[in-house]
């Protein structure tokens, strides 16, 4: 295993880890039978995710990657990782490990070995492939938790899970400028990002412009999605994306300005009447805590929730001339914005003034600020 790590002993047995790979057929077939008998995921996938696919595929795609711990020649633990959208991290998108269900058995210790070494051996690849940090979804009351903190990974939201079937009897009323989203709006999006979002949201999730443009680079299997904005004489105050899923399940995310709650009713009842022409059987959401008016919406329209996941990330250390690779492509990606959204750009302050006008504030200016486009 050219690019994995010796960890010690378990059981008697040698404890390897490493990345996936399909050139050795031993380890890939014990990796392949470790997906197939284990169960469901661990970990919940932010968008559509083929286990199978990805293990088979995960090569071929583009800054996608799978880790393994294997006891002698018995894979015990297994994840997958895909880049988030737009984002120079990864997220844990699958993870599975052996015998699992008796995690509440006297042996619970020895599972969280087995994912310590993993999280071990995930942020090691992340790290090799200049990876600025790695993020999981995990339910709130799972055991995995406190062996994800011990292994350096922090809280930084809470998100709940609304679902509803059908029938969608709901006759949406007319949004006055409710359109489909257009090349130029990625930036007046992430703008009302910004505006509605916690900063210790922000800095975690770490989101840009590029988080909003209708063609992402994107390593996941998700399938077409249609993003919906709502512009008014102040610009877009609202928005609305719907994911076709598997066996007829919409799954949707929706956005309002602060203050908005009529807004987020009315873009709730726009996505229930599609779900109704569509013949989707399950509209799914996820709703981040502080997202109080979208809250609010659902409970309106009769949506109960199915789970509450806490969303961890480990944050890895840059260096210098990595970090100026990053600032080229940032750059790149900007030289691809619209004229206006360049202009705009252009019209912010330097770096510099942004630092000498903190001081006033009580802000460091020694202090190299971080910049949310």
């Amino acid at each position: 295993m050219s690019a994995g790590k010796l960890c010690g002993m378990a059981r008697g047995k040698v404890i390897q880890t490493g990345a996936v790979k399909r050139q050795d057929a031993l380890q890939f077939l014990g990796v392949l039978r470790l997906q197939c008998g284990a169960g469901e995921s661990l970990v919940t996938a932010d968008s559509p995710w083929s286990p199978t696919m990805g293990l088979l595929f995960g090569v071929a795609l583009r800054d996608s990657c799978a880790a393994a711990v294997w006891e002698g020649r018995q894979a015990v633990a297994l994840a997958q990782m895909a880049r988030q959208s737009g984002r120079d991290q990864w997220e844990i998108i699958h993870l599975v490990l052996a015998e699992s269900r008796r995690e509440a058995s006297a042996e619970s210790n020895l599972f969280s070995a087995r994912l310590l070494a993993l999280l071990d051996e995930i942020c090691r690849l992340a790290g090799a492939k200049r990876k600025t940090g790695v993020v999981v979804r995990v339910p709130e009351e799972s055991w995995l938790v406190p062996t994800f903190r011990r292994a350096g990974f922090a809280i930084t939201m809470q998100e709940d899970t609304y679902v509803r079937s059908s029938p969608f009897s709901v006759t949406a009323p007319k949004l006055r400028g409710l359109r489909k989203q257009e090349r130029g709006d990625a930036w007046s999006l992430h703008q009302l990002y910004l505006r509605t979002t916690p900063q210790i949201v922000r800095l975690a999730e770490g989101r840009t412009a590029r988080d909003w443009q209708l063609r992402r680079s994107s390593s996941r299997l998700s399938l077409k999605a249609t993003r919906w904005v709502v512009e008014d004489a102040e610009g877009l105050v609202g928005w609305l994306t719907e994911t076709p899923g598997k066996s007829g399940e919409l799954r949707i995310q929706l956005g309002v300005a602060p203050g908005n709650s009529d807004l987020a009713r009315d873009l709730l009842a726009t996505a229930l009447e599609h779900a109704g022409e569509q013949g989707s059987s399950l509209i799914r959401s996820r709703v981040p805590a502080y997202a109080t008016d979208v809250h609010r919406a659902f409970a309106v329209y009769g949506f109960t929730g199915s789970g509450c996941d806490l969303v961890l990330k480990r944050s890895l250390a840059i260096r210098a001339r990595d970090l100026a690779q990053m600032q080229v492509r940032r750059g790149n990606a900007r030289d691809r914005l619209s004229a206006t959204q360049n202009r705009t750009l252009l019209n912010r302050p330097s770096p510099s003034a942004r630092q000498t006008a903190g001081a006033g504030d009580g802000i460091d200016s020694s202090v190299p600020m971080l910049d949310g486009s």
